[in-house]
This record gives structure tokens, sequence and C-alpha cells, in this order.
């Protein structure tokens, strides 16, 4: 049997483990407990079988790979910074490792992407062959489908919700999962919330501060007082414009809610508390949160893209235009307000989560190798 190398950037940046690349790397890990999970890549053997680099970075310095590997895989996950170069300014450092890294790539033998839109990006930006490229769904991590912690959400008798185990002092509330950046188009998503007259709970590393969320009860109400110290939030990075301008919408309004990072075991059950999940970017590579609150039955308000439609199918979602505020809050009200409707998607979005299988992601992978 071949042996499989795969970098894992985590040990170098603790931050990723709580982003995207931790998200994927966890589900390698889970999937491929053979592979070895190396920390550096000074290998001194001669010769060995296979290369993975999960998060194929092309604003970092390109990795400086001593061993000599049969055969080397690139993920790269989406092209968005290289995509729209206004909103996310790299510096003159930052294009050279473009640069640098265009001519890295031309030594992997292997493209593994996310999505057709995303292999389109890579057919066009970086002008790679489409047979060097293979698209591999990724699923979604075990936590997310196991029986101990999960019970299903629809009951076979009445489609109705069961008791969740954990329960958050919330009720009633929409859901974001994700980062800040301007492709993630926050600003117009707290415009629909204003117009729809909603609560709306973010959650992610970024939103994360101290203080930002203060769930003591208040004695005589025996309500949570959730406070926003905007001036919390460091924001120094020319990538945080859309955060900044998002705090400054939501600042002292209390239909925000501020979690900053929660465990798998808490953010699956916010998924199956919220109303509905919302992903109105203007662009994305895969849309993991989507799947994650599918696997929950929690229906999604989704930016009408092209790599969502993909990967949803049409299924267990509300679309609207990520430039439209109005559209965007219609779409939320359609799910917000309407419980039999709620439930019809929520099946349906458990339902598309049975195409990204642990199977076909291992089958996929032995693929190319």
């Amino acid at each position: 049997m071949e042996s499989i190398y795969c970098y894992d950037p985590a040990v170098n940046d603790p931050l990723s483990k709580v982003r995207g690349i931790g998200r994927y790397l966890q589900i390698l890990k889970e999937n491929f407990p053979k592979w070895k999970y190396v920390r550096n890549l000074e290998i001194r053997n001669s010769i060995l079988d296979i290369f993975i680099n999960p998060f194929f970075n092309f604003l970092q310095p390109p990795l400086k790979i001593k061993g000599k590997f049969k055969k080397k895989v690139a993920v790269i996950h989406d092209l968005i910074p290289l995509k729209h170069p206004k909103y996310f300014p790299v510096g003159i450092k930052g294009r050279i490792n473009i640069l640098r890294n265009k001519l890295a790539l031309k030594n992997y033998d292997i493209i593994v992407t996310d999505s057709y839109a995303s292999k389109k990006d890579i057919v066009r930006l970086l002008k790679v062959k489409q047979n060097k490229i293979r698209i591999i769904y990724p699923c979604l991590p075990k936590i997310f489908g196991s029986n101990s912690i999960i019970d299903n959400r629809y009951t076979e008798k009445n489609n109705e919700k069961p008791t969740s185990n954990i329960k958050y002092p919330i009720s009633g509330f929409c859901l974001y999962v994700g980062d800040a950046t301007w492709n993630k188009n926050l600003v117009n998503l707290a415009k629909a919330i204003k117009i729809i007259n909603a609560t709306c709970v973010f959650v992610g590393k970024v939103f994360q501060s101290n203080s930002i969320l203060d769930t003591r009860y208040s004695e005589k109400s025996k309500k949570p007082i959730f406070q926003y110290p905007v001036s919390d939030i460091k924001i120094n990075h020319p990538w945080q414009r859309e955060f900044k301008q998002l705090l400054k919408e939501v600042e002292n309004d209390k239909r925000f809610i501020f979690l900053g990072y929660v465990p798998d075991e808490k953010l699956i059950q916010l998924y199956r508390q919220a109303k509905c999940n919302i992903l109105v970017s203007r662009d994305e590579g895969f849309g993991f949160s989507y799947f994650e609150a599918a696997s929950q039955g929690c229906p999604s308000v989704l930016a009408d893209i092209n790599v969502l439609r993909e990967t949803s199918k049409n299924k267990g979602a509300l679309f609207a235009k990520p430039d439209n505020p109005n559209g965007i809050a219609n779409s939320i009200g359609e799910v917000y307000f309407n419980q039999s409707l709620r439930n019809k998607l929520g099946k349906d979005a458990k339902e598309r989560t049975r195409f990204f299988s642990q199977q076909k992601i291992i089958s996929e992978f032995n693929k190319i190798f």
C-alpha cells in the first residue's frame, strides 16, 4: 500500500483550526486515518509515494518540499481573493507569492477542488488543463451524523422537532456561521434582518470578544442580557472593511447576537434551534454551512449564485440575489414565519446531505491514487 503524506498547516497556524482548513483537515483525518499528517516537509527519504497539500494558499510563500514524491496533489478550495482583488488587497508581497505559487503549482500532478464552479475558476484564472483537475465534494464531519448526540429532527408521525439536549437562552432566531470577509455579504444580511425585524445569531472565531456576549440573567426579567461592545473587536486588516461596516450597522441593536466560536456539539444544537441558516455570499467555493444546517433539518436562505445552486441542487433552501437586501429579507421572512415551509425545506435539505457521503470522498480520493 502506498504511503500518503498530508501537510497539516494547523500546526504552524493555530487559528486555521477554527477556519475552513481546520474543518477540511478534520474530515480528512476522520476518513483517512492511515495517512501521515506531517508538521514539516523536510522528509529525508529518497523517494516517497504521494504528497497532499490540503490548502494550496496562493497568498503565502510556496511550501518548501524537500522530499521527492511519485505524485503530488494540491487542493484548491476557491480563488476568491484572486477573482476579486479590489476587495482582497494583497500588497507587494502577496502579488509576489501569487506569482511564485502559480509556478509551484506546475509541479503538482493533480488538482482537487470542491465544486464545478471552482474548477471553472481554476481553468480560467490559472490556465490549468481541465483533465488535471478532479472535483471531490467534501462530506460532513462524523459528529454531524452521530446518533449519540443528534436524534432525527423530524418524527415519522407528525414532522415535529424533538426536544434538544442543549438550550441557549435565545429563541426564534436566524443563524449565520462563517467568516466576515467581503464575499460573505454581511452588511446586506444585516440590512435584511432589520427589514424583517428578526434576530440573527453570528457564529465564528472572527466574532469572538471576551465580553461580546454577556449571558448574565436579570433578576427581574429572568432573561439574558446581551451586550455588544463593538470597540472590543480589533479591526486592523484591509480584508475586514466589510466587517467594520457590519459592526457599525448593528451597533447597539440587540437583534444581532455575536457568539464567537462554539464547539461542534453546541453548533449542532444552534442549527437545530434556528428557524433558518443564512448564507447569502457574493461568492463561495462550496458553502459548508448549508450542509451543516441541512444535516440537522435546518432550512437555509442562500445567495442565488452558481456554486450554491450547484451544491444544494435547489433543495432545502430559498434563494435571493445577494445585492438585494429587500429580496434577502423576503426569503428570510418566508421561512421565518412559515412553520409548514420550514418543515418541508428542512426535510429536503436533510435528504440532500445524503449525496455528500463519507464513502464518496474516500472513493474519489482513492481513484486519483
